[in-house]
């Protein structure tokens, strides 16, 4: 639980992830199948150890480390909760062998309740872009819904996402919001849909007909997603400078509660720095 103002901003609790929807391009070059491994290795994460390292007047710093059995890795989470309201989350990826396949993406999922519809952010926009495909997206303020971040493709797939991200905070009509801050930058996607139903078995056995918004917003607040490339549609891989692959990663996030009236980004980004 994580609640301000008698409002829970929290559907699921942020969970480490490796996955993506499969692209058009994805699914061209083999993805699926050279990746598997990827796809299950958070849900059938085991923690080994949940412990309190420090505590003061003013913090309390807990550390929780897992081990990913299908990858044969390790995964540790810091938090920081401070007496403000604030946690700080940091992640470490440690890989176990040497020959595990590319990272779909290295970051962590976590569920809003519905109503968290309106979405801010200082970063890439406002069209979705991704590590190989976002020098026409600049770097501003831009606002819009959950829903519009959604990407109609014909064939449903990974998009909407954002990088080079400072901040980006979700609100509801009450003006109740969660801030997420990278440290220093991440990025992000806030959609109507999981990962799973945007997720096929094999290129067209989905149409956009056969989505159905969830009953929760699912944000992902991530370190980067691997290129989706697109040389050619049918073997090309991402160039390699825009691969993650299976090395040690770590990168960290401020989560910020806070409640505003205010509409503007530009009034916002005031409000709450």
């Amino acid at each position: 639980s994580y609640s301000f103002r008698r409002t829970e901003l929290v559907a699921e609790a942020p969970i480490p992830h490796f996955w993506r929807a499969p692209t058009d391009n994805d699914f061209g070059n083999r993805m699926p199948e050279r990746c598997a491994v990827w796809k299950q290795a958070s849900a059938n994460r085991q923690l080994d150890r949940f412990e309190i390292v420090g505590q003061d007047g003013g913090r309390i710093q807990i550390e929780a480390e897992f081990r990913l059995p299908d990858v044969e890795s390790k995964h540790r989470i810091d938090y920081t909760i401070l007496n403000t309201g604030d946690v700080i989350v940091k992640n470490h990826f440690v890989p176990g062998k040497e020959d595990l396949p590319e990272l779909l993406r290295f970051g962590m999922r976590m569920r809003m309740p519905k109503d968290f519809q309106y979405v801010q952010w200082y970063g890439r926009g406002p069209h979705e872009n991704y590590w190989d495909r976002k020098t026409s997206a600049f770097i501003g303020l831009f606002a819009n819904t959950v829903q519009e971040q959604y990407v109609n493709y014909a064939s449903p797939q990974e998009n909407g996402y954002k990088t080079d991200v400072r901040w980006v905070a979700l609100t509801n009509k009450n003006g109740v919001g969660l801030l997420a801050v990278g440290l220093p930058t991440l990025c992000f996607s806030a959609l109507p849909y999981s990962t799973e139903d945007l997720t096929q078995e094999s290129r067209g056995t989905k149409h956009p007909t056969d989505l159905i918004e969830q009953d929760f917003t699912e944000l992902y607040l991530d370190f980067n997603q691997t290129g989706v490339g697109g040389d050619n549609s049918w073997g090309a891989r991402p160039l390699d400078h825009y691969t993650l692959f299976a090395k040690a990663y770590a990168y960290s996030f401020r989560l910020r509660p806070f409640t505003t009236k205010k509409e503007s980004p530009g009034e916002l980004s005031k409000q709450i720095f």
